[in-house]
């Protein structure tokens, strides 16, 4: 029995308990699905691990599949600027990288399988939305040797907690009282250069003539994404993916934003907000880093924590006030989204809302609207509200929506659709294609947030929202100063928005 403790036991998910054969093996899979960095990651980590203990060396396999849900230019590019950033970096450690881009649907389908067959250990993601769960278990099938998922997602270990937290305040309580345990356990920030064995390209060269691997040195990305079969529809953002992007993002958020965070970040004519999570879904940058760097800045540390304020959102960190409302939302709201999507099967469906939510729509749910929408008139800005419209564009062309108005965004798509099925429809619909940072947990959060999950009855009673909590463009309006947002994004400032 080998026995390995740097990892902690509470991130490691074993689907096959098959121990290692170094006589049938010549090296380590480390699968990349959704932790696409090699900083700051346990399941690399773990994988490196394996391969120093067994003495075999470490190939990284990851494959970027064409036909996968709401697949799209957009998508393909912000992974590919990630891929090839992880490929110059891999190249200067011991380990091999094998990157395979589809260039036809279920092109890489085999792959997987065929560098199991001389694998002693199988590592990868355990990511909870998406596809991901069903390929996960789906590859079992071609695995017949140690297989592990390794949770690098958060602070908290997502299987760790023992019931589902339906309240961010419940959810609170429960990090603060668990929280200073995790918190010294940190991924290495550069594991590679713990990996002992270099890796010989021969063992696995046969697989070269079926699955060539990407070339980034010498492809041009743009145009090949131009050759693909691939929704270009939605169009590729300003915003670039990788790990050079995501610290750079990160520093600007400390140099320019932090300092007003508690006090702007809902502001979107500020520049508050750390605009992260699109490098955060992606997997370019991790919590812990984040973590350790905004800590750094604000120069907390543990000694501060005070053990009377548990669950309060303010004063339990012993932080400022920038700091403690960073990290409500980079841990307790970001991490109470995973939770959920690990407990629950229908996170992404109606069926996940709260019953006293369920109950308050299914009672207004023939409430005659003013104004009805369908999908095209949505996606495409064409309604009777500028501010709206205005969030909308930023959404299908720059792939985010300021947060705030990712809120409002919501609550009117609610009021203009037939019913609130049909409106959560819509908002998954919208949000999972076109926003940098959907199909994630945090994201699922935000979206089933307007129809009331995690939060409580409102009063007073109103049409079409019942007790679901109520937001209005007007109210909006005077709460903050638009006109630099309208004129950037607006209707009248921009082409008229038409259907591709």
């Amino acid at each position: 029995m080998y026995f390995m403790v740097q990892v902690p036991i509470s991130r490691i998910t074993t689907l096959n308990d098959s121990q290692p054969d170094i006589k049938k093996s010549e090296y380590v899979v480390y699968w990349m699905i959704a932790f696409k960095r090699v900083e700051y990651n346990f399941a690399l980590e773990r994988a490196i691990e394996w391969a120093n203990k067994l003495s075999q060396p470490l190939v990284i396999f990851e494959p970027l599949i064409l036909d996968y849900p709401m697949s799209s230019i957009r998508f393909h590019k912000f992974t590919l600027d990630g891929m090839k950033e992880v490929s110059e970096t891999i190249s200067k450690s011991n380990a091999f990288y094998y990157p395979f881009v589809e260039t036809k649907p279920k092109e890489s389908e085999h792959l997987l399988g065929e560098l199991a067959k001389k694998a002693s250990v199988v590592v990868t993601d355990d990511y909870p939305t998406y596809f991901v769960p069903q390929m996960i278990a789906k590859a079992s099938g071609d695995i017949n040797t140690r297989y592990e998922l390794v949770d690098s997602n958060g602070l908290v270990p997502i299987r760790l907690a023992e019931k589902e937290y339906v309240r961010a305040h419940d959810f609170r309580r429960y990090l603060h009282k668990n929280l200073e345990d995790f918190l010294i356990e940190v991924p290495e920030p550069e594991p590679l250069n713990q990996l002992n064995k270099e890796f010989n390209s021969k063992s696995i060269e046969n697989l070269f003539s079926t699955w060539k691997p990407f070339d980034f040195e010498n492809t041009d990305i743009n145009s090949f994404l131009d050759e693909l079969e691939i929704d270009k529809s939605v169009e590729i953002s300003h915003i670039e993916g990788g790990r050079s992007k995501a610290i750079t993002r990160m520093s600007s958020f400390i140099e320019n934003g932090f300092n007003d965070y508690a006090q702007h970040r809902s502001d979107p004519s500020k520049d508050a907000s750390s605009r992260l999570s699109p490098y955060f879904h992606f997997g370019h940058i991790s919590t812990h880093e984040v973590f350790e760097v905004v800590s750094k800045h604000d120069r907390w540390s543990l000694e501060k924590i005070n053990p009377k304020m548990v669950g309060r959102r303010e004063g339990w960190w012993g932080g400022s006030a920038n700091f403690e409302s960073f990290m409500d939302e980079l841990i307790t709201w970001r991490e109470l989204g995973y939770h959920t999507c690990v407990r629950r099967a229908n996170y992404n469906q109606y069926s996940s809302l709260p019953e006293w939510a369920l109950k308050t729509l299914a009672e207004h749910a023939s409430d005659k609207r003013e104004h009805l929408y369908n999908l095209d008139e949505l996606t495409y800005s064409q309604t009777h509200d500028e501010i709206w419209n205005a969030a909308q564009n930023q959404l299908r062309l720059e792939g985010t929506i300021q947060n705030y108005l990712r809120m409002l965004w919501g609550k009117k798509i609610l009021e203009w659709t037939p019913n609130p099925q049909l409106a959560l429809s819509y908002m998954i619909n919208l949000n999972d294609r076109f926003s940098l940072d959907g199909r994630d947990p945090n994201s699922y959060s935000g979206v089933f947030w307007i129809l009331g999950r995690y939060d409580r009855a409102w009063g007073p009673e109103r049409d079409i929202y019942g007790k679901i909590r109520y937001m209005t463009s007007d109210s909006t309006a005077r709460k903050f100063k638009l006109d630099s947002y309208l004129k950037k994004w607006g209707n009248e400032n921009l082409t008229a928005p038409t259907k591709n």
